[in-house]
């Protein structure tokens, strides 16, 4: 019989050192455990990592200044063999961090901030709930945009779902809502660049590979896929992620953006110029994220994107 547990944080940090578990006690093991002192998530499976959600700051490693302390972001990822797949606060790139949600342009009242290079405006924690099933493990975090770490100026909800691993690889799902408190918020990815949005910063490996897609306008259906295959330290061979799109995000399908130097891939919405973000309004975007051995086929890919987004 499974045994859930729910955790609910009406303002962390003032709850104590907290620690739920919730886990199937049948053959399928699934496991989250919070950790209140470090404002972070750990899900497990059979006793395997598969990933940590930073809710909280998480602590700057030496060599880094401190002014690149963050949350809200995923990481480590690992994969099907306990390796990991991304990277946090690079030396090439510090801002850089696992897989998360955010832009690099954020305006208002004339002024512009850039959450994406942690500069002027952070996601701050609100509130947390984090439960596990037969079915998966699941993670609903709160936070709010602060601009300049004092003024709310967005509420963000993401909902990460993860599903057991199978024969082909194991399902990531997020559902990020973003909902402005105030009047006149502007948003977008770098001014012209286009880049930020749903950020992947994978860790060094060998044999990279990326392969980007996206249908043209007028296919049906019209698939939008990214996928990051390489031998990363500590796995048995190749392996990597695919980000999908689904087609319910605005402005569908949003461009993809590579850069190989930094193991670096995403989707990048809104892209380089500037949308509006109207007060108590909130706009929904999904992606699935699938953790993979070797580097599926293009085949594969698209079978993934059609169980995910479109008719299986």
């Amino acid at each position: 019989m499974v045994k859930e547990v729910a955790v609910l944080l009406a303002a962390l940090g003032g709850a104590g050192n907290l620690a739920a578990v919730a886990e199937d006690a049948g053959g399928q093991r699934l496991k989250v455990v919070y950790d209140a002192a470090e404002g972070r998530v750990d899900v497990s499976e059979n006793g395997i990592p598969v990933l940590r959600y930073n809710h909280g700051t998480t602590s700057v490693p030496e060599g880094i200044g401190s002014e690149y302390a963050r949350g809200d972001y995923i990481h480590p990822l690992y994969g099907l063999d306990g390796e990991i797949l991304t990277d946090d606060y690079p030396k090439d790139h510090a801002h850089h961090r696992g897989v998360n949600w955010s832009w690099a342009t954020l305006q208002w009242r004339g002024e512009t901030r850039d959450p994406f290079a942690v500069r002027g405006a952070w996601a701050r924690p609100v509130d947390l709930r984090a439960k596990s099933d037969a079915e998966s493990a699941t993670i609903e975090a709160e936070s709010v945009w602060k601009w300049d770490d004092k003024e709310p100026v967005v509420a963000e909800t993401v909902v990460i779902r993860v599903f057991p691993a199978d024969a082909q690889g194991r399902v990531i799902d997020f559902e990020i809502r973003l909902k402005a408190l105030v009047e006149g918020i502007e948003f977008a990815g770098r001014l012209k660049e286009g880049y930020s949005g749903f950020n992947a910063r994978m860790a060094p490996g060998d044999a990279q590979e990326i392969r980007l897609h996206a249908d043209p306008e007028g296919a049906s259906p019209r698939r939008a896929w990214g996928d990051y295959a390489a031998v990363f330290p500590g796995g048995k061979g190749r392996s990597g992620l695919a980000i999908f799109q689904c087609e319910t995000n605005p402005q569908y399908p949003s461009e993809w953006r590579e850069y190989p130097s930094l193991n670096f891939f995403q989707p990048a919405f809104p892209g380089g110029a500037l949308i509006p973000m109207p007060k108590d309004e909130t706009i929904t975007l999904n992606y699935r994220v699938w953790i993979h051995r070797d580097a599926p086929d293009e085949t594969a890919l698209a079978r993934q994107w059609d169980i995910y987004c479109g008719e299986p």
